[in-house]
């Protein structure tokens, strides 16, 4: 295909994928690798090579918005420092366990971007088939400025995945999330950063900037299982569901909003573990009750496995503001007849509460 130099880089366009396949055995440090706007049906690229952090290696739409993936397409990311800007999923599904992200569990992705990405109506016939959109594995990755909305099958719209026992350091931000539908049990996340098998992990993953708008596929619209994690400046919007501090010690929630709107089932903060900082945020309406009250602070279990539920201690909730939320606090909550470990050595403190009509605590 035609190949033009850039200044210090050169552009290769595509249009099909034995082109894009032979332009991987050429292209360098800074190139940018450029897809034809068109529909792309039933396509798989592997997008597998290695750039540098001052010379990325990128695979870009020719006109963001103009390059549509369809079918069965999907797009594995392997290599280092490589950027995938302004492709479109959309009405489409998954053959596979993800659509976005590593080649292999053994080929991961380390210093990758996905940026201003589209991910719309990506389903398959039954919402019982479980697939994630995009899965993180590797280290230093980062999900940005891309739209996300229309999912109702099984599995995470975005999956951390941790291994080895090392920070992952992601980075998930200034993106979109939008109408995720569910059958309300477990399975039905939109982000979930680790699994109960990792959870004692420190993760040091980063979430921040992002929009949650009706997120209804389950309680927990976030749900966190590794350690040191940071969710900051938030925006949860008529969401059934919230962000879960599942597994994990030691996480900052952190100048999040939190609009229930009156929206039934509508929630906050759930904190299990240790160690947790919530402080800032801002409850507004949220109709939520017991588990999924504003903040929710659950009891443990003795001797819990990973997949339980550990005892809150140390937690620092301070600093928030709830207004007319049905439950702003509800401390001690069981799973089961097992959890009897009540939360311990926490602090609450400095909070705005204002309520017309319900139990504060």
């Amino acid at each position: 295909g035609l190949v033009s130099q850039l200044g210090f880089c050169t552009e290769i366009p595509f249009s099909t994928v034995t082109e894009f396949n032979n332009a991987l055995k050429v292209v360098q440090p800074g190139d940018v690798l450029l897809m034809q706007n068109k529909t792309w049906n039933n396509t798989a690229l592997v997008f597998k090579a290695k750039g540098t952090a001052s010379a990325p290696i990128t695979l870009r739409a020719e006109t963001p918005g103009s390059v549509y993936l369809t079918g069965t397409s999907s797009l594995q990311i392997a290599g280092s420092y490589l950027i995938v800007d302004g492709l479109t999923f959309k009405n489409g599904y998954s053959s596979g366990d993800t659509v976005v992200f590593r080649e292999s569990s053994s080929v991961l992705s380390s210093n990758c971007r996905l940026t201003n990405c589209a991910f719309i109506n990506w389903n398959p016939p039954s919402s019982s088939t479980r697939y994630m959109w995009v899965s993180l594995y590797g280290d230093h990755n980062r999900v940005d400025h891309c739209y996300f909305t229309g999912m109702n099958h099984s599995r995470e719209m975005i999956c951390v995945w941790l291994q080895n026992n090392v920070p992952s350091y992601h980075q998930i931000d200034n993106n979109y999330f939008g109408k995720r539908s569910g059958t309300g049990s477990n399975g039905f996340e939109t982000i979930r950063l680790g699994d109960s098998s990792t959870s004692l992990t420190n993760a040091l993953n980063l979430v921040e900037y992002n929009y949650f708008y009706q997120c209804n596929g389950e309680i927990e619209v976030i749900s966190n299982k590794s350690c040191e994690n940071v969710y900051r400046y938030n925006t949860f919007v008529e969401c059934k569901g919230q962000l879960t501090l599942r597994h994990g010690k030691r996480c900052v929630v952190e100048g999040n909003f939190f609009f229930g709107n009156g929206t039934s089932e509508s929630s906050g903060v759930r904190i299990i573990d240790e160690g947790h900082v919530v402080v800032n945020n801002y409850f507004t309406r949220l109709k939520g009750d017991d588990r999924r009250s504003a903040i929710a602070m659950m009891n443990g279990k003795p001797s819990s496995p990973l997949n339980g539920y550990f005892q809150v201690k140390n937690a620092l909730v301070a600093y928030n503001t709830f207004v007319d939320c049905d439950n702003p606090f509800s401390i001690g909550i069981a799973d089961d007849s097992s959890c009897t470990q009540v939360p311990t050595d926490c602090v609450i403190a400095n909070n705005i509460v204002t309520s017309s009509g319900s139990k504060m605590i």
